[in-house]
């Protein structure tokens, strides 16, 4: 369900998304959804991948592809001690109401996408984040005054941004159903790409009749990097590119 770097294929180039820029555009998601959200949560949103920071900045080189590894051949015996490192760095600069939510969408996403594939040695990795994470949780939303059904609705509300962004960064192959929570429980929202760079969605979820969404990525040679050192040598060297995306009803 996600990848350390994202790949975002275009008519005439494809563009490497980092972590924290898929989160930025999250973000944006978030602020437009029609319903009244918090300020942890908006800042959450953005911020959910904080995590990935180092490791955007020196990604391993899968000598496969020719470029950075997805999280799928990656396990979690890397990243979820990233994900900890995440949670701390959020608890420290924003307190516990955004670490509580950055901490729950490390754990949701592994009990939905990373326990059934996961190996011996990545389910154990997996198993101790959410057994250390989950009396801090329980810590924070104390804390911060919520209670289990606005929690899980807060962090459903992440998820779905979450997933809507991977779409956006290509990540997520189309059409797809995503849940998002409604005053009553959960609605499916249909999402799918008209065109290049257009997506639909029915029901719609956000204010008004369609707006457009922007990030930035670096452009990938039209064919894979030579050895590490090349692929090094462009994260540092290599420009950022903006694109963007509308998103309108159905």
């Amino acid at each position: 369900m996600f990848d350390f770097m994202l790949y975002r294929v275009e008519a005439d180039r494809t563009l490497a998304i980092s972590q924290p820029a898929h989160a930025w555009i999250s973000g944006q998601l978030l602020r437009g959804l029609d319903v009244a959200l918090s300020e942890p949560l908006l800042l959450a949103g953005e911020q959910h991948d904080i995590g990935w920071l180092d490791w955007e900045r020196a990604p391993s080189f899968d000598l496969a592809t020719r470029r950075p590894p997805s999280f799928r051949e990656v396990g979690a015996v890397v990243h979820a001690p990233m994900w900890t490192a995440g949670v701390e760095r959020a608890l420290s600069a924003w307190g516990p109401h955004v670490a509580l939510l950055i901490s729950r969408h490390g754990g949701r996403i592994y009990r939905r996408f990373g326990l059934p594939f996961a190996g011996p040695a990545d389910a154990e990795a997996i198993q101790g984040y959410l057994a250390a994470q989950a009396p801090r949780e329980a810590e924070w939303a104390a804390a911060a005054g919520l209670d289990q059904a606005e929690l899980e609705r807060q962090s459903a509300l992440l998820a779905f941004v979450d997933a809507l962004s991977l779409a956006v960064c290509g990540a997520l192959r189309l059409p797809a159903d995503l849940e998002v929570p409604k005053a009553h429980g959960a609605a499916g929202v249909r999402v799918a790409e008209a065109a290049p760079g257009d997506f639909r969605l029915d029901p719609w979820p956000f204010r008004g009749a369609g707006f457009e969404i922007e990030g930035q990525g670096r452009p990938l040679p039209s064919v894979g990097f030579a050895d590490d050192a090349a692929m090094r040598t462009w994260l540092t060297a290599t420009s950022w590119e903006a694109f963007s995306a509308r998103l309108a009803p159905a």
